[in-house]
């Protein structure tokens, strides 16, 4: 049973009340995620655990784990991506408190805003944990395919006759 996280959560409110969140978000509605799928059917398992640490830090631990397919840059196929992310966000109102965070949270900056959607924070985290150039981890493609460029290599241009070599010549005569 897939049990639907809700689209607005004031995440200061709920670190104060120690809440957690669980349930699955559909890769479809990941539209900044999307052009980065070959198949957007699938679904993100999400766990948060809103809390507030011992210096007074609210901060969100969370997991999403999901199957993300990929396109492989090399044959232009299928490649299924298995992501589990594990994150440590500190929650800070406004950028400039970035650096007063402990070095074990990353920022989670909620600018103006008293509400946020959570699917927000899980497809920004699925987004950085993206290959840079996906591919499989074999030989997806056929072996006539492949050129390694030896041809070229081994093909030794034409020996050019020396402008010395008319010196030689003359030499050669006396």
């Amino acid at each position: 049973m897939h049990q639907q996280l809700p689209k607005e959560i004031d995440p200061f409110r709920f670190a104060h009340n120690g809440r957690e969140l669980e349930g699955e978000i559909e890769l479809t509605s990941l539209s900044r995620l999307k052009p980065s799928l070959f198949n957007e059917t699938g679904t993100v398992k999400v766990k948060m655990r809103f809390d507030i640490d011992q210096t007074g830090t609210p901060y969100m631990q969370g997991q999403f784990v999901a199957d993300l397919s990929l396109t492989c840059e090399r044959c232009l196929g299928e490649l299924l991506y298995p992501v589990t992310i594990e994150t440590l966000l500190g929650l800070v109102k406004h950028e400039r408190l970035v650096s007063k965070l402990s070095e074990q949270y990353e920022p989670w900056v909620i600018d103006d805003s008293e509400f946020v959607n959570p699917a927000d924070v899980v497809e920004d985290e699925l987004i950085l944990a993206l290959p840079l150039v996906p591919k499989h981890d074999f030989d997806c493609l056929p072996k006539e395919v492949w050129q390694s460029g030896d041809k070229e290599i081994e093909e030794k241009p034409e020996k050019q006759a020396s402008p010395f070599a008319v010196l030689s010549a003359l030499k050669s005569k006396k």
